[in-house]
């Protein structure tokens, strides 16, 4: 308390982001979600204090920094989980065990690990409520037919058929001049609405039917819009590619004012990304229970990160998802996945081998690697990948 307070926000570290912090007169800084693996490049003259979850580069650090990152003991936490447990010990703010979920969801880490138990101490607040659902994106924020259409459960991809559909279930698309999410709908539309998807499934052959349903986390306390736990991460995520850095820190203050300007204009490119790859899913290479979405120019590299955890969460049922975007001269690789394996260890590996930089989590991780090595870099995954 009583201290002056400055944030600064970055994609990741370099030595030029370091130079402009040392030039800064401050008593402390803390990096939060970044810094383990840049130790050896941290001022050593300043008070530091590292929280972070990535794999570190060196268990070797100055005198004047303090490294907290769960990894050393090989345990699981989530980037918002290790600041939750940090401020904890200064605060009682049980309130901020939302931007753990919505966190660890972004992290792709909710079910594994430390991250595990901060949900259950969510649930036991009343501050979570985790429900089953139709495996679309977009329960609350998004028009139920537009999640039907961009989703791979529902063989039915044209706006009219599906209207129709909805209407031969007797389940009204319109309530107040509104359209409704799949959140606005009763349980026993719900049920309809599962009950008939199964049959249009079936009609058109569509295969079996376990891939239907996943959990909807629901932060209670939440305003309406930011209640699911995935989109709210989506929406965070939407502000900071935009770069809505400051606008996104009012957000999780509760003004909603931008957000549906920010949301517009990110379901717009969201939409279109999504509408390719349904486009493209025949194109897209496939091994194993991985996945390739070579997306080229396609897809906005900033946003492929994004393409690849929706994806995965939405559309398949493959268990890892690779997913790349041209930037520029290089390649953003974005990787994704639902079984256990160490996408870091891949990634740092493939980028010792064709040349680039990598890393990140076991089931959630990135690239950046030259773009004539594309071909490479997927012959190396798939080598690499065989091991788990």
């Amino acid at each position: 308390e009583g201290k002056d307070i400055e944030i600064k926000i970055v994609k990741e570290l370099s030595e030029d982001i370091i130079k402009e912090i040392e030039s800064l007169e401050r008593d402390l800084t803390i990096f939060s979600d970044l810094g383990s693996g840049y130790l050896n490049l941290l001022p050593k003259k300043e008070k530091i204090i590292v929280l972070d979850h990535h794999t570190p580069e060196s268990f070797e650090i100055s005198n004047n920094i303090i490294h907290i990152n769960p990894t050393i003991e090989g345990k699981e936490l989530c980037g918002s989980g290790i600041c939750y447990f940090f401020v904890s010990k200064f605060s009682n703010n049980k309130d901020l065990v939302d931007y753990v979920i919505v966190g660890a969801i972004g992290d792709n880490q909710l079910e594994i690990g430390e991250n595990i138990k901060l949900k259950e101490e969510a649930e036991k607040l009343g501050r979570l409520k985790i429900e089953k659902g139709l495996k679309i994106f977009g329960h609350v924020n998004r028009p139920l037919h537009e999640s039907l259409r961009t989703s791979r459960i529902f063989p039915l991809d044209n706006h009219s058929q599906i209207v129709q559909f909805l209407s031969e279930l007797e389940i009204n698309l319109i309530s107040n001049g509104k359209i409704k999410s799949y959140y606005d709908l009763t349980k026993e539309e719900k049920k309809k609405l599962i009950l008939g998807i199964i049959k249009e499934r079936i009609r058109n052959d569509f295969g079996e039917h376990s891939d239907l349903v996943s959990n909807i986390y629901i932060l209670t306390y939440q305003p309406k819009k930011l209640m699911d736990a995935l989109e709210y991460s989506t929406i965070l995520n939407a502000f900071g590619r935009l770069k809505k850095y400051k606008e996104a820190l009012e957000l999780m203050e509760g003004k909603l004012e931008l957000l549906d300007e920010v949301l517009q204009e990110y379901r717009k490119k969201i939409a279109s990304y999504l509408e390719w790859i349904t486009k493209n899913m025949n194109n897209f290479y496939e091994v194993n229970d991985t996945i390739f979405i070579n997306a080229k120019d396609n897809i906005d590299p900033n946003l492929i990160g994004t393409i690849a955890s929706i994806f995965i969460n939405t559309f398949t049922d493959k268990k890892v998802v690779v997913a790349l975007a041209y930037d520029n001269n290089e390649i953003k690789v974005s990787a994704r996945a639902k079984r256990e394996v160490n996408l870091d260890e891949i990634l740092n590996k493939i980028c010792k081998e064709i040349g680039g930089l990598g890393g990140g989590h076991k089931q959630a991780a990135g690239a950046k690697i030259p773009k004539e090595k594309e071909v490479d870099f997927i012959k190396y995954f798939v080598k690499y990948i065989e091991k788990f």
